[in-house]
């Protein structure tokens, strides 16, 4: 076991160490000593066997600089102590009038000039919102791009490993997710309509205006498809075909508007197309489909209810009726969402997920992270589980490499084991009017696919991480017979441990209530297998 100690009392250094504890799943003890003898200080002067030094550093409200490695370069929002030399330079710090190293390694201890749990606590609170006024569209879409979170508790996270390499112990982790995946996509489409409406008037006029003829001809082509009884924009039968193909199953939020249309201004229009009963045959017929086919069906809170307690209660009341069902998440239209307060508006409304945290105009980490969080509210995480959002059909208008952008994103997905969580609306799968987007999704959960990703439903990612967050896990290490003891909790069910070796180190299990279900270098993958009569996990070492 590790030991962190500090002596902050700062809600967002608390709340920075909470959420790095809780994501990464390894066992630290708060300002008690561990026979690991690696320490980690975080403001406060220690010694160890290993120590990882954390300086604390003041937020500041806005970019200060880059942290720069070899393979990533991030902004932060502080400036970060200068840690001289040593052994090897893991990371510098740069902001066009210095470059200094930030994170050195020693023969025995490594030293990280950032404040890595002050720095997470706040923009797990919003913070990179509440500066991007002041940035340009370019370095709005640099920042877009980094999963700023991610990187930095990744820095710490491989320092850990470097400790346990250094004093040659395992280490244990609960696993990211389920069966040794690395990395998890989360399958998510808004059922705003299921017919086209005001968009036969919308869409063509938008390409004649800008003199788009590959545009206004796929709206023709779809009109005269439409004359044949085919309806543009129902692709569920498409939807259902694709993802059966991938083994996958996905969540509808679905939606019921009751906003009022202006008829003289045109920005009320996509009101109209979405004002519909939830009682209609039709849209009983689509719902009893998609859970016939064991998908998800979710609550698509409607544009005003994100600021309306009561609305939002009515909506999954109806739903929850219709379908005879408890609904667990929802997704707000237009991404709106007003923080922290429609958070708190849900939780009342009785769901337990959101997935709405993401741009409306670019593709990217809004609050520098893909990995599933309980957002942090005034130093206190709010009990509504976000995952948010990566990739939205519509923004990628904003890129002028679609594909590579969103397999770029995927790329950072999988380096830090988080959700790849992807909004398609139905009707961009009508290839005659949104010729690539079809495409694209397929590819990216091919390539995903591919890399053994978990390709899942939002509800499955729910689940799954209120049973790790559930899962407690604790291990003694005895160096001189080279035996680890993992305590588990046989009541919590099946579960996954990964298990970091020394190096060329390899082991067996020597009890009857896990496996092994892969190895990777010297990372090895352990399903439980829980007993009533076995509560501990005997591991040996070769």
């Amino acid at each position: 076991m590790i030991s962190l100690y500090h002596q902050t009392l700062d809600k967002f250094g608390l709340y920075g160490i909470n959420h790095f504890i809780e994501k990464f799943g390894i066992p630290i003890a708060i300002n008690e000593s561990s026979q690991s003898g690696i320490i980690i200080s975080y403001g406060c002067p220690v010694r160890g066997n290993f120590v990882i030094s954390i300086d604390r550093n003041e937020i500041q409200n806005a970019i200060c600089g880059q942290v720069t490695t070899p393979l990533e370069k991030v902004s932060i929002c502080e400036i970060p102590h200068n840690s001289g030399f040593g052994d090897e330079v893991i990371a510098n710090f740069e902001n066009g009038i210095q470059k200094y190293p930030c994170v050195v390694r020693k023969k025995n201890s490594i030293s990280i000039g950032i404040d890595i749990f002050e720095e997470t606590g706040y923009i797990l609170s919003g913070h990179l919102d509440a500066i991007q006024s002041s940035h340009d569209q370019s370095i709005k879409t640099e920042i877009a791009t980094q999963p700023s979170v991610d990187f930095l508790e990744n820095i710490l996270f491989e320092a850990i490993l470097s400790g346990c390499q250094y004093q040659k112990i395992p280490l244990v982790q609960k696993s990211y997710w389920p069966e040794g995946k690395t990395f998890a996509v989360c399958l998510t489409h808004d059922v705003d309509e299921i017919k086209k409406t005001y968009q036969w008037i919308s869409r063509p006029l938008k390409f004649i205006l800008r003199k788009n003829l590959t545009g206004l001809e796929g709206q023709i082509k779809s009109f005269a498809q439409k004359f044949r009884g085919i309806e543009p924009y129902y692709t569920y039968e498409d939807i259902i075909k694709i993802e059966r193909e991938l083994s996958a199953k996905s969540t509808y939020f679905i939606l019921k508007e009751s906003g009022k249309v202006n008829p003289f201004f045109i920005k009320t229009w996509y009101l109209y197309g979405r004002n519909r009963s939830l009682q209609s045959s039709k849209m009983q017929a689509l719902i009893r489909k998609l859970l016939e086919n064991g998908d998800e069906v979710a609550i698509h809170g409607s544009y005003f209810s994100f600021k309306n307690p009561r609305l939002l209660q009515e909506e999954v009341q109806e739903l929850e009726q219709l379908i005879n069902e408890k609904i667990l998440g929802t997704r707000q239209h237009n991404l709106n969402l007003e923080i922290p307060t429609t958070w708190h508006y849900q939780i009342d409304a009785g769901l337990k997920y959101d997935t709405t945290l993401g741009f409306k105009d670019r593709i990217g980490f809004r609050w520098g992270t893909s990995f599933p969080f309980y957002p942090n509210s005034r130093g206190e995480p709010i009990s509504m589980l976000e995952i948010p959002t990566i990739i939205m059909d519509i923004c990628l208008e904003s890129s002028n490499n679609k594909e590579s952008d969103c397999l770029q994103l995927a790329a950072e997905v999988e380096r830090y084991h988080g959700v790849l969580n992807l909004l398609w609306h139905p009707p961009i799968f009508n290839e005659l009017e949104y010729p690539e987007a079809r495409s694209i999704y397929i590819k990216i959960n091919t390539h995903c696919k591919t890399k053994e990703a978990w390709i899942t439903n939002a509800c499955n990612i729910y689940k799954w991480i209120a049973l790790r967050n559930q899962f407690s896990v604790s291990y003694n290490f005895d160096p001189v017979n080279k035996t680890l003891r993992i305590h588990v909790d046989p009541e919590i069910g099946e579960q996954f441990l990964t298990l970091y070796l020394p190096n060329q180190t390899t082991c067996h299990i020597g009890s009857n209530n896990a496996k092994i279900i892969k190895a990777d270098d010297n990372c090895v993958f352990i399903k439980i297998n829980p007993s009533p009569d076995e509560k501990e996990i005997f591991v040996g070492l070769v």
